[in-house]
């Protein structure tokens, strides 16, 4: 089973169908015109219709083939749990996306990573609010809360105002999306009364979540704290057990992204592949019974990513004292100033703390001095005024001189994924030059 991002174009369809052949494709109504584009030019046989009556003589209809009464189905009898059951594509924030294949097996242990370590069970219930052609919205609570026999809603595309009511009227117990999807909540005039009170916990990931926003959710006595994973392994890797930490503790270490899931190997190391020291950084490495089998059709990418049963991240992260994991930045976005590493992430968390900023991004450009240095991408909040010297006023008091980008662009919306994730590619791409 592939599920696709129904925002790609009839090419890119054409060129990921052409690839990954499938056989059989569901698609509902409102996306016949695309599918008409690319219908014949693939390798579909037959297309089948979320409609009631099928326009088409080699279109099937889905509600008739779930009433079917004629009970003689094909059982698989032969599938092993290393089969594939899944390829589902990766963030894919340039080009086209890579296709992850996930077996039986590793969904199977994915589920069980989850139920064991947060302590699912069917008591407990989620309002689905990341689509389910990305790793988080199938594979993070959706297939772990069926599993234990919990409660899914499911909603086409995410609305705050919505999410809110959702989880008034149904009592839901779990919430996990990105810092921008929580922002946009959270700026609502409903938000300060709303009752959020079913909620044992909120979650985000796929980006820096900025301090401000979880302080909305801690005064409304909501635990609500950072995980981390990949799609090619899990993606339930990395998390924080809010139902067995104080208050305290979450908020001490609210930049962490928690502690090895259950079921869930890691390592990090330096480029020679030993293992670094407490509070040192190096690449993060994932393994355990919950990893990808490879990508599809792309021996080479695999090679890179895959090797000796550890998933290498292509992440810094760092590990304190206690055991608690920091992702530092990703391995290729990293930029060397003057002949010091500077990291992305922590450049952003200090200008995220400035009141009138709404979101930034950070990345180096090229430097006849100091070889590289940093640029900022920032928009405002509505109505919110602050020149590029304030800005880097009040990092002289929070960072080394070395990692205050020399640059500051303000602009007004910074592109991003269709889960709420900074696209680093695109913003270099169009801001990109050594200028203000």
């Amino acid at each position: 089973m592939i599920p696709y991002n129904a925002r790609l174009s009839a090419a890119e369809f054409e060129k990921l169908l052409n690839s990954e052949t499938p056989k059989i494709l569901f698609y509902e109504e409102i996306f016949k015109n695309t599918v008409e584009e690319f219908k014949g030019k693939t390798s579909i046989e037959k297309y089948v219709v979320l409609k009631d009556t099928p326009d088409e003589s080699e279109e099937l209809d889905y509600t008739k083939i779930m009433s079917y009464e004629n009970n003689n189905m094909i059982y698989c009898s032969d599938l092993v749990l290393d089969d594939i059951h899944l390829i589902i594509h990766t963030g894919g924030t340039t080009g086209l996306p890579k296709g992850g294949m996930i077996s039986h097996h590793s969904l199977i242990f994915n589920a069980m990573n989850e139920i064991c370590t947060w302590g699912l069970n069917y008591e407990d219930s989620a309002f689905i609010i990341l689509p389910l052609y990305h790793t988080g919205g199938w594979n993070l609570l959706t297939l772990p809360l069926l599993h234990c026999g919990g409660r899914i809603i499911i909603n086409k595309q995410f609305d705050p105002r919505l999410t809110l009511e959702v989880i008034e009227k149904e009592k839901t117990t779990l919430l996990f999306g990105a810092a921008t999807i929580f922002r946009m909540m959270s700026d609502l005039p409903e938000f300060e009364n709303a009752d959020l009170s079913s909620l044992k916990w909120v979650m985000a990931g796929a980006a820096p979540t900025p301090i401000n926003i979880m302080e909305r959710f801690w005064n409304k006595k909501i635990k609500f704290v950072l995980g981390y994973g990949m799609t090619e392994a899990g993606p339930n890797n990395l998390s924080s057990t809010p139902q067995f930490m104080a208050d305290e503790t979450i908020k001490s270490k609210y930049a962490s992204v928690g502690k090895p899931m259950y079921m869930t190997m890691t390592k990090v190391v330096d480029d020679k592949g030993n293992e670094v020291g407490a509070n040192e950084v190096g690449e993060l490495l994932w393994g355990g019974p919950q990893i990808f089998s490879g990508y599809w059709d792309n021996e080479n990418e695999t090679k890179k990513t895959l090797d000796g049963g550890w998933v290498y991240t292509g992440d810094m992260a760092t590990v304190d004292e206690d055991g608690y994991y920091y992702i530092v930045g990703r391995k290729k976005n990293m930029f060397i100033s003057g002949g010091e590493n500077v990291f992305p992430p922590e450049v952003e968390s200090a200008i995220y703390e400035i009141p009138q900023v709404q979101e930034v991004c950070v990345f180096g450009v090229p430097d006849e001095k100091w070889g590289e240095v940093g640029k900022a991408v920032v928009s405002l909040k509505t109505n919110a005024s602050i020149t590029k010297g304030e800005i880097q006023s009040i990092l002289r008091n929070k960072l080394a001189g070395y990692k205050i980008p020399k640059y500051i662009q303000f602009v007004d919306d910074i592109p991003k994924n269709n889960v709420g994730k900074i696209v680093v590619s695109k913003i270099t791409e169009l801001y990109g030059k050594c200028d203000d």
